[in-house]
């Protein structure tokens, strides 16, 4: 029989009797030894073979009315052989429409056509999320105490947008502190969101969660190993934290790292002005870090940066959302992550009150109504030095944080 001979009866069949993909949803229900389901090796070769079915100068039903192009539109309940390889081998045998394909496919070519019905999404039509790094390992942390913000970055390096439905972590001791990744957000092709994740160990050792992540990529789930490793609190040590001044820029800083004190005292242009208070080189029960910022170019015409130090949670939380990849980034706060530690206020602010046996530090800021163009912060446990720089025109921001006596 020539091919247009093949294709009248063809079409005869199909004007006469139910489909040939009607008929498979019989065969689907009546033949469950025929109900194994495909695994899914190959959708591409599934929809190479559903769009152009082997057998020469044979009429595919993709391109017609029989089944069409697209399986989702379940034209003639094609997806009656979505995962079902051994109901397309039964048609191909009892259906003399599907005759012309009896024996042409291998099993895995079966295996690979039905999964493309159940299927028909491919690889390069789809999302995918990407997180950055692969895994989070946090530096061992004393029990009770929550560590520095880790920030996990999601992109979408598909090509079409990535929905997601659901972020999860399975444990309390690790958790979504801060970020910009909703839940339910839409991200555009190569356009990504940041989630802060945070360690506060209950039990001494190795620390282990799962970051779980559901969305409409393939595969649907993505999820980033989380560990830490509790410890119980070291004893007690602290150091100073030293006030430095360059004279050339009036500039203000402070520092209890041993490596910057070193360094600062090798330079010239800086110069201790004999100011200091003791911090805890390592977090104690009830302690907090102490946060250092940097804020690039924000001065002298962009030439110059300043410092920022914070205990306090609620301006950590809203620095960090500043840059929530925390990339150096001029005129955004970049986390240099925790100096040293101390006590919360029982009051902060102005007016703020210390637990007893504590030291307030005041926090003084040279803001641009003033001083323009000359952002600097200063902090001082010394309430003359503090009262004297508000009457220079500081802004006193009163108490910050609280020190060991």
């Amino acid at each position: 029989m020539n091919p247009d001979s093949l294709r009248r009866a063809h079409n005869r069949y199909r004007t006469r009797n139910t489909s040939a993909v009607l008929w498979l949803v019989a065969l689907a229900l009546g033949m469950g030894a025929l109900s194994a389901s495909a695994v899914a090796q190959d959708t591409v070769e599934g929809k190479r073979l559903y769009v152009s079915p082997p057998g020469q100068g044979q009429l595919s039903c993709s391109a017609s009315s029989c089944h069409g192009p697209d399986p989702t539109a379940n034209l003639n309940r094609v997806n009656s052989a979505a995962n079902f390889p051994a109901v397309i081998t039964a048609a191909t045998q009892t259906v003399p429409a599907m005759a012309f394909l009896q024996n042409r496919f291998y099993p895995a070519q079966l295996a690979n056509l039905a999964a493309f019905i159940a299927d028909p999404r491919q690889p390069d039509q789809l999302p995918v999320a990407t997180l950055s790094p692969a895994m989070v390992t946090f530096d061992p942390a004393n029990l009770g105490t929550t560590s520095s913000v880790r920030i996990v970055t999601l992109t979408n390096t598909g090509v079409v947008p990535l929905q997601l439905r659901s972020i999860a972590i399975n444990t309390d001791e690790f958790a979504y502190a801060v970020g910009n990744c909703a839940p339910t957000a839409t991200l555009a092709v190569y356009s990504g969101c940041s989630m802060g994740i945070t360690f506060t160990p209950k039990m001494v050792g190795l620390r282990t969660a799962t970051l779980t992540l559901t969305h409409n990529g393939s595969p649907g789930i993505t999820t980033l190993a989380l560990s830490g490793t509790g410890k119980l609190a070291d004893v007690a040590t602290t150091r100073p934290m030293v006030e430095y001044r360059n004279v050339a820029l009036d500039y203000y800083f402070i520092t209890s790292r041993l490596s910057d004190i070193a360094l600062l005292d090798s330079l010239a242009d800086w110069r201790r002005t004999g100011k200091s208070f003791n911090v805890y080189a390592s977090s104690v029960l009830g302690s907090a870090g102490i946060n250092r910022y940097y804020f690039d170019q924000v001065a002298f015409g962009g030439s110059r940066g300043t410092h920022f130090y914070t205990l306090v949670a609620a301006e950590k939380d809203g620095l960090d959302r500043l840059n929530p990849r925390n990339v150096p980034t001029p005129g955004l706060p970049y986390n240099e992550g925790v100096d040293s530690y101390a006590f919360a206020p029982l009051v902060e602010g102005i007016g703020g009150v210390c637990a007893q046996g504590q030291i307030p530090v005041y926090r003084l800021f040279r803001g641009p109504t003033v001083f323009p163009d000359n952002a600097n912060h200063r902090f001082t446990t010394d309430t003359a030095v503090y009262n004297s720089f508000v009457a220079l025109g500081w802004d006193g921001e009163g108490v910050k944080f609280c020190v060991p006596n």
